[in-house]
């Protein structure tokens, strides 16, 4: 889950004009931030983070702990996101508890932390503290498994359009034995996660529909939506596509793209889904020829 940045806007009573330039400064050195200009972005930032300024506080924490145009302090980090959250910024709240949640080189995991953090940024109604509450309570991270309170928090979030708590909602309904299942609720937040954009969404829409889980099974809309998260980035949907391409029941199978898609989902993997796509990909390899995984190796290396 990454940090955000986003800019929220103050109304104070003292609207002067030389205030008012200052924060339309911080409004055009966090866009420059996003867009990585940090040469432009921190000279502008850091000052006005000094002088109280919590959105360029926020934003400094976060350059802090990606060494985006300073050298990676989570230290001075925490010390950014801290003196933001004091000032009750929701989305400097959501980051600390972030850091907390995940744990950092120098700062272990300390769930207690993490919850505090989002209790208060949800407080403000901020809807990704909402979902990764709701996550710590599906996971038993810090406590009791608790889906009750988790899907709740997932519903507050999914209100706000969170695409992250519909497909996590999705799931649970979908594959927790011990939540009612509803196939039906389920497709439709996975359909909206993927009208949103959202690449795992694609991905478990077009798994719905491969099983026909609320749906009419249906290869072909499976391997589009498949294809669709594939070429967009999402490695699970690389592997689901490369299962399609060589084990699936239709007239468009073909071993060599398959494969392709499988040695892409492995060589772009997140970490802590290396493992799971390496036994993918050994089974697929034995399902086809070595003319054909080598011609995969070829196909891959010019994506």
């Amino acid at each position: 889950m990454s940090r955000l940045v986003l800019f929220m806007s103050f109304v104070l009573s003292l609207g002067s004009a030389a205030f008012a330039q200052s924060e339309a400064e911080v409004a055009a050195a966090r866009l420059a931030y996003i867009a990585q200009d940090y040469a432009t972005a921190l000279p502008v930032l850091r000052p006005a983070a000094e002088a109280g300024n919590a959105v360029a506080q926020n934003i400094m924490g976060a350059a802090y702990e990606d060494g985006n145009g300073v050298t990676a302090d989570i230290v001075a980090a925490l010390d950014w996101y801290g003196r933001a959250a004091a000032q009750d910024l929701d989305k400097a709240l959501y980051n600390l508890g972030l850091v907390y949640a995940e744990g950092r080189e120098g700062v272990p995991l300390d769930y207690e932390k993490a919850a505090g953090y989002y209790e208060r940024a949800i407080a403000l109604g901020y809807h990704h503290a909402m979902n990764n509450r709701g996550f710590m309570h599906e996971k038993g991270r810090g406590g009791e498994v608790d889906f009750p309170a988790a899907i709740a928090l997932y519903e507050q979030a999914i209100a706000q359009d969170n695409a992250l708590a519909m497909n996590n909602l999705g799931n649970l309904l979908v594959n927790e034995p011990e939540v009612d299942e509803d196939l039906a609720r389920a497709l439709d937040l996975f359909r909206r996660s993927a009208l949103s954009g959202n690449l795992v969404g694609l991905n478990n829409l077009g798994a719905m529909y491969e099983n026909g889980y609320g749906v009419g099974q249906d290869s072909l809309a499976a391997m589009a939506l498949y294809n669709m998260a594939a070429t967009a980035g999402d490695t699970r949907a690389a592997i689901n596509l490369a299962y399609e391409l060589i084990e699936g029941d239709h007239m468009f199978r073909d071993a060599v793209e398959g494969y392709a898609w499988c040695l892409y989902g492995l060589k772009n993997a997140e970490a802590d889904k290396l493992p799971g796509y390496q036994d993918d990909c050994a089974y697929l390899r034995d399902q086809i020829a070595l003319a054909e995984a080598e011609a995969a190796e070829v196909m891959v290396a010019d994506w």
